[in-house]
């Protein structure tokens, strides 16, 4: 009889604490604050400036050098560092992303083809893998789909 009233005990007791065991810890799903959207974005710019620099001196050791391709390659780079400065500037004022982050969003599709189409060194290719998952991430926070 001691027994069974200890296995009784003891399968109640792993009744209770198993549910809390196997349950994922719940996290807070709100919403970042305008702040820290705003360093994430001001941190994303600096990225992609030191990104660019890395492109621009990277490009020209690649197979597309000298050619339209890489011409117009510097001009996509050129044209993401705008549109996340712009976005930057934008949050800053008005605490809005449109259409800036679609910009951004779009432009690293086409740059995400690039450097996968072309050999560029690993310093280039660790920055720009840097940035994509800061893109992801406002992406997320904005509820605005990527490519």
């Amino acid at each position: 009889m001691k027994t069974s009233r200890r296995a009784f005990a003891l399968s109640a007791l792993l009744a209770l604490v198993i549910p809390f065991i196997a349950a994922r810890p719940a996290y807070p799903q709100g919403r970042l604050s305008d702040k820290d959207l705003e360093q994430r974005i001001k941190n994303m710019n600096s990225d992609v400036k030191r990104f660019r620099s890395l492109f621009n001196s990277a490009v020209s050791k690649t197979s597309i050098r000298k050619t339209t391709q890489e011409k117009d390659a510097k001009t996509l780079v050129q044209n993401f560092q705008t549109q996340t400065s712009s976005l930057y500037e934008v949050f800053k004022r008005s605490k809005k992303s449109d259409p800036y982050l679609q910009n951004c969003l779009d432009l690293s599709a086409q740059i995400d083809k690039l450097l996968q189409s072309t050999q560029f060194d690993s310093g280039t290719t660790a920055q720009w893998d840097k940035i994509k998952p800061q893109l992801k991430d406002l992406a997320v926070a904005f509820h605005v789909s990527g490519n």
